[in-house]
């Protein structure tokens, strides 16, 4: 018998590692040798043929999807050029763009002369009204001339003031709407361009991003222009540029209309009292003021009297064509004039220290006193988060009271002292033995009025609930414990899907593990749909927020850790719950009616009120 000679390359193996070579099978490490030396010189040839040719395939097409990527980004370049180069997109970006006021130029449409103004915040609040209130508008204008034509009793001062509007501030404010159309009609158009898939968003982010920012991002804004911003959100809203939205949204910002209404903080206090299920009105409300604190200060105010006045939502709809133009007018000779607070000084109050760059507001209505603490919504800006040290509670203002054991946020603790003394004293002046003490915030703000609750509670004044939004950790859990045992369920945070902020600071931090963080309170959270959950667990909130996350990058190419941190995502989710919990409560009572629960119910509560009555 022929001897067989061994395998080099087995041979080669064995030698160099004996244990691989015993643990594998002789004929699997034959077997590749084998096919290759079966292969006839043709077949081997095609087959590295085969090879090359996939290998030049995959670097044509590497070429090609970056010379198509160089295309779409050329593209890109050429759109926005050309909207830039509008004339009345340019003069949009000179408002945006300007804090002071620059004078522009147009011709009277009829007469041809040089009109010349500057764009105020008043004027551009003026300009942006709905379609229905600026028909009202010019309607009421023609009606009052028409009645002057004949010879009506008209105020010859009130006809000039009608007349002067007419023939150049009307013109004035419809010069104005021209422009934002134009400017709003392109960032439409750019949307177009990403669904169509002409671009990708990151290809034309860096293009329009500081437009963007100029609308979206607080720190851009034109300085005391809150009013004019929120007006703007609302024209965006009521006049269908959907896609504006959409493309705001991709950059991470939300484009929220004016929320505020002149039935805001209403019975806030008797949801419980009445049956509710929940207190998603109540921590809308107080979202709401958590989202106007971070507005400037002329307009916290403005909107703080409107809360209390006794006005109306939509005021002007009850007004006919010629009282609206008076009141319209009216409003027009008053602007620019220093607003006062002596009207609702007894009920509002806004604190400012510089020192610590530590704002709020009290705000007093009925049986509610709101006390809203201003956070940040740049993580840059968080020099106040940074000084992450725990120190012993102490209380400031009442030197007599005994704080609760427990470490708290250095930081934090610095920020609220700086306004501790001054929120006292006007609660002592506003607190009635009826008074129901509401504290909320977002961001640092929501750190301010968790500390706030715990030294006010620490002080003998009750805190009827703290609501907070994307609140970072505050206190170690001895703190914790203490205010969750003391406060139960009158402390609820929210946290917005993939918002970082509640996650810092860190539970442990590794090179000092003394300090161990915990939240107080609650938890309620938002999903990657801003659907509100009462409940939820880490193993749900988990895959959540992974797809949260793979869903923003795709979609802008940016995470959403920062953007979900957002005040005016949270007032958005907060308004669809409650809207949500209002059609399931109509589907209910439809379906009782339908059972005749309903009319039972109705005929039990007439024979108690009768009852009632008689005794």
């Amino acid at each position: 018998m022929a001897e067989i000679s061994p395998d080099p390359v087995l041979q080669g193996l064995s030698s160099s590692s004996p244990v691989i070579a015993q643990s594998i099978p002789r004929r699997l490490l034959r077997a590749p040798l084998r096919v290759i030396a079966g292969l006839s010189p043709a077949l081997l040839l095609a087959s590295l043929s085969l090879a090359g040719g996939a290998f030049i395939a995959l670097i044509w097409l590497h070429i090609y999807q970056r010379q198509r990527r160089w295309q779409r980004v050329e593209l890109a370049r050429q759109e926005v050029k050309s909207f830039c180069e509008r004339p009345a997109v340019k003069n949009v970006l000179d408002i945006l763009d300007y804090e002071e006021y620059r004078t522009f130029y147009i011709n009277h449409p009829k007469d041809g002369r040089l009109i010349d103004f500057e764009a105020t915040d008043h004027r551009l609040r003026r300009a942006l009204r709905s379609h229905d209130q600026m028909v009202k508008m010019r309607s009421g204008l023609d009606e009052i001339k028409r009645l002057a034509s004949q010879n009506a009793t008209i105020a010859p001062k009130t006809l000039e003031l009608v007349r002067q509007y007419d023939n150049e501030e009307f013109i004035i404010e419809i010069t104005l709407r021209d422009w934002f159309d134009s400017f709003l009609g392109g960032l439409e158009y750019f949307e177009i361009m990403i669904e169509s898939g002409l671009v990708m968003a990151e290809e034309i982010k860096p293009f329009i991003i500081y437009w963007v920012n100029l609308i979206g991002d607080r720190r851009y804004r034109r300085k005391g222009g809150s009013g004019f911003y929120d007006k703007l959100f609302h024209y965006i809203h009521w006049a269908g540029y959907g896609r504006v939205q959409k493309l705001f949204e991709r950059f991470g910002f939300k484009i929220l209309p004016p929320p505020y209404s002149t039935h805001d903080f209403s019975g806030i206090e008797t949801i419980e009292a009445e049956g509710g299920k929940y207190d998603t009105y109540r921590a809308l409300c107080l979202a709401k003021a958590a989202h106007l604190v971070y507005e400037d200060r002329d307009y916290v105010t403005d909107i703080s009297r409107l809360w209390l006045s006794d006005d109306i939502d939509n005021r002007w709809k009850q007004l006919n064509a010629r009282r609206y133009v008076v009141e319209v007018i009216k409003n027009w000779l008053q602007e620019g004039e220093k607003t006062s607070i002596r009207d609702i000084r007894d009920n509002f109050m806004y604190l400012d220290m510089r020192l610590t760059d530590t704002q709020a507001f009290l705000f007093h209505k009925g049986d509610n006193l709101i006390l809203a603490f201003k956070g940040t919504q740049q993580l840059n800006d968080w020099k106040t988060n940074l000084k992450i040290r725990l120190k012993e509670f102490t209380v400031l203002a009442d030197q007599e009271a005994v704080p609760p054991t427990g470490r708290v946020h250095r930081g934090f603790l610095d920020a609220w002292q700086s306004v501790e003394k001054q929120v006292i004293y006007y609660l002592k002046k506003w607190i009635t033995p009826n008074t129901k003490l509401w504290v909320t915030g977002h961001s640092l703000g929501g750190a301010l009025a968790a500390v706030a609750t715990i030294s006010l509670e620490t002080q003998g004044f009750e805190v009827s609930g703290l609501y907070t939004f994307g609140q970072p950790r505050v206190a170690d859990w001895k703190l914790v414990n203490y205010m969750n045992s003391r406060m139960g369920d009158r402390i609820i945070r929210y946290a917005n899907n993939n918002d970082i902020v509640p996650l810092i600071p860190p539970q442990l931090i590794p090179w000092v593990p003394t300090r161990v963080y915990g939240h107080i309170g609650q938890f309620r959270y938002f999903n990657d749909s801003g659907s509100l959950r009462r409940q939820s667990f880490m193993f749900q909130r988990f895959p959540d927020r992974l797809f949260g996350l793979i869903r923003a990058i795709v979609t802008s190419g940016t995470p959403d850790a920062v953007d979900d941190h957002k005040m005016e995502f949270y007032v958005a989710n907060l308004q669809k719950a409650l809207d949500r919990e209002e059609e399931e409560a109509k589907l209910e009572i439809e379906q009782g009616m339908i059972s005749g629960d309903f009319v039972e119910g109705m005929k039990e509560r007439m024979r108690a009120r009768r009852s009632s009555i008689e005794g």
